[in-house]
């Protein structure tokens, strides 16, 4: 599933289906569309960010150097605080957030199976980029839903914090060690087709209208946009 190079020739979703003149709020309109309810989300969410953490923690305690534990730890600490709320406020509904997460267990485990690394670089990678797709494609879902905690839910989606220090981590690897950046941007181009395999079967749980397998492309434009943007970024081709 190789999107980067029909994506660089792209000019636009071939469906549109408002007109905002943001390119975010395009965005959140077309993956809005596809919301699906508010458990199922907060569950998801949760439970995702769950195993962001044990990834992340998993990471410090290889990482080779004092700085590299600190970043690490910083971001996992952040996943665990964010999961912590998406959990307080299934509680809150009067929901059992164990409950909520079970129905996702399978999906992201076998995911996460599926993209699991035993090189050190290439898992950091991992932590960097999946948390970054999967923050942007469910805040952009969050404006979908009407609820009053949804606002709440993208300002924590969209933090970048404890992402800013992991991207400054990973460029000094690289600077480091030139050779890491082709391994690591084929590791990139892997990831992001089993990621947005998983976001595809998230869009099926919609309320509002059914998913279509050709409205990939349109749909997770922005996406796939931002992920070139992070590799780019780090100095790897995706």
């Amino acid at each position: 599933m190789d999107w980067f190079k029909r994506f660089r020739k792209y000019k636009g979703p071939a469906r549109k289906l408002r007109t905002r003149s943001d390119a975010d709020d395009t965005l959140q309109v077309e993956l809005a569309e596809f919301a699906p309810p508010v458990i199922p989300f907060l569950g998801l969410v949760s439970y995702l960010k769950l195993e962001l953490y044990t990834q992340s923690s998993r990471a410090v305690v290889a990482a080779p150097s004092l700085e590299a534990k600190s970043a690490l730890a910083e971001v996992a600490a952040q996943a665990l605080e964010k999961q912590q709320l998406f959990a307080a406020e299934l509680e809150r509904r009067g929901e059992d957030p164990h409950r909520a997460m079970e129905p996702f267990t399978v999906l992201i485990d076998r995911y996460l199976e599926r993209i699991a690394a035993d090189d050190w670089h290439q898992h950091v990678l991992s932590v960097y980029l999946v948390s970054g797709l999967f923050d942007g494609f469910f805040a952009s879902l969050a404006g979908g839903i009407k609820d009053p905690f949804m606002a709440e839910s993208i300002v924590e989606l969209r933090d970048n914090t404890g992402r800013d220090r992991l991207k400054r981590l990973l460029a000094e690897e690289i600077a480091n060690t030139p050779r890491l950046a082709n391994l690591l941007a084929l590791w990139g181009r892997r990831l992001v087709g089993d990621t947005l395999l998983v976001a595809r079967g998230v869009l099926t749980l919609s309320e509002h209208r059914p998913f279509h397998e050709g409205e990939m492309e349109p749909v997770f434009t922005e996406l796939i946009a931002d992920h070139i943007r992070r590799m780019d970024s780090l100095g790897l081709t995706a």
